[in-house]
């Protein structure tokens, strides 16, 4: 959970994780988070795909950045109060 600043080292890699367990993985971090407080982690392109339009359609800005070749930073803030994906 680090902001966009440079701290890439400290930023998660889930891009081990099939996209079942990196959305509950998500799910679980972004609980604990406070709106307007992003989550970041590196995630291969299908698993961008599986992240960005659920999170975009319930109440969280979602921010991708190509890293490399099949390597996404994904940026996921929440919006709004006593939202869930």
């Amino acid at each position: 959970m680090k902001h966009m600043t440079g701290n890439e080292e400290k930023i998660p890699d889930f891009s081990d994780l099939t996209c079942t367990n990196l959305m509950i993985r998500l799910k679980m971090l972004l609980k604990k988070t406070p709106a307007g407080v992003p989550v970041e982690c590196y995630v291969r392109r299908d698993q961008k795909d599986t992240v960005e339009v659920p999170f975009s359609r319930s109440g969280y800005e979602v921010k991708v950045h190509k890293a490399d070749t099949n390597r996404y930073r994904v940026s996921l803030t929440k919006v709004g109060q006593d939202m869930d994906p």
